[in-house]
């Protein structure tokens, strides 16, 4: 009997100390698996490295020719069409577009940055549909188009201008998790030094500040009054030389206070560009009376639009030039001669 309530007391005892178990192929116990982090991801590590790439432009005024992206060096060429074909991917899948690694397809494609636009903030659903155009671009015809348009917008963009918007768009993202409600169309701020324009050398500011002087500037006047004080000066101050290209730069120039044509609109930009007024190139085949040459001339942005500054005829205001017409058009940030 004794033997029996023992065999009892042990069944139960065994009883209560089984711990139950869970149904087969489940943990209780299991933490839940992390929600993806976009990045963490191939596609993810894209956008930050354009995000970076445009950090680079902010620096220097110039996209990087490579990017490194998941270890591998990509050219500007392709990591435009990667971009591109990643931002249409997003727009289209807001929340999905890190699940599977971006494919995009071969295309010809030149990096050409002397269209001529002129900059504004424009509604990013206006881009988004430049951004569309050009990939279905590159899936009909296999090639990036270098004169697409933003609806609306007056003028083309060019391929590195498209280059530039992409990354600044994503790098709006990897800061904010969303694409911007506006972006700017800038290519290029044009009012960083470049070859012969350097604004940080003393003589491009104390010809600045004479040529202020001489009209009554101050740092409180508008752009345009600020530009057309410089174009002024340069005009009335400094000769016309006749030589081809480049000779002299900004700095030279205004010691020497002459220069052609070139020279005279290094002066003119770098007095612009430390002024804070963006600042380019105009060069063409210009037809005057006496016959066709080749021809540059600054451009200061003031009020919303390009004007002329062509200081090497006596005989030109602000906004005005001496020539009929012209051809074979290219206006630069940089004048590469």
């Amino acid at each position: 009997m004794k033997k029996t309530i023992a065999l009892v007391f042990s069944a139960l005892l065994a009883l209560c100390c089984t711990t139950a178990q869970p149904e087969s192929g489940k943990n209780e116990n299991t933490e839940p698996e992390p929600a993806l982090q976009w990045r963490d991801t191939y596609n993810g590590h894209l956008l930050l490295c354009l995000a970076d790439a445009y950090a680079e432009w902010e620096n220097s005024g110039k996209l990087p020719t490579t990017i490194k992206w998941d270890g591998v060096s990509v050219f500007n060429i392709e990591y435009l069409r990667a971009g591109l074909t990643l931002a249409v991917r997003m727009l289209d899948d807001p929340s999905g577009w890190m699940n599977e690694d971006v494919d995009y397809p071969s295309a010809t494609c030149s990096f050409t940055s002397d269209e001529p636009f002129l900059p504004r903030e424009v509604p990013f659903s206006e881009f988004e549909q430049t951004l569309r155009d050009q990939y279905a671009n590159m899936l009909e015809n296999n090639a990036v188009a270098l004169h697409m348009t933003i609806a609306d917008h007056p003028s083309t963009l060019s391929s590195t201008g498209l280059a530039v918007m992409i990354c600044r768009a994503f790098a709006h993202y990897s800061a904010n998790e969303k694409f911007p409600d506006t972006i700017d169309t800038w290519e290029s701020s044009y009012t960083r030094s470049t070859d012969n324009c350097d604004i940080s050398a003393p003589e491009v500011k104390d010809a600045r500040d004479a040529a202020w002087a001489a009209a009554g500037v101050t740092e409180a006047s508008t752009d345009a009054e600020k530009a057309e004080a410089i174009f002024n000066y340069a005009r009335d101050e400094w000769e016309w030389e006749n030589y081809n290209n480049t000779k002299k730069g900004a700095a030279l120039t205004i010691t020497s206070k002459a220069g052609n044509c070139c020279d005279l609109s290094h002066a003119i930009c770098a007095m612009c560009r430390l002024s804070g007024i963006p600042c380019r190139y105009f060069h063409a085949q210009c037809k005057y009376s006496s016959g066709v040459i080749g021809h540059v001339i600054s451009q200061p942005f003031t009020g919303g639009e390009w004007h002329w500054a062509d200081a090497s005829n006596n005989g030109n205001s602000y906004g005005t030039v001496a020539f009929d017409g012209y051809s074979g058009l290219h206006y630069y940030e940089n004048l590469p001669f």
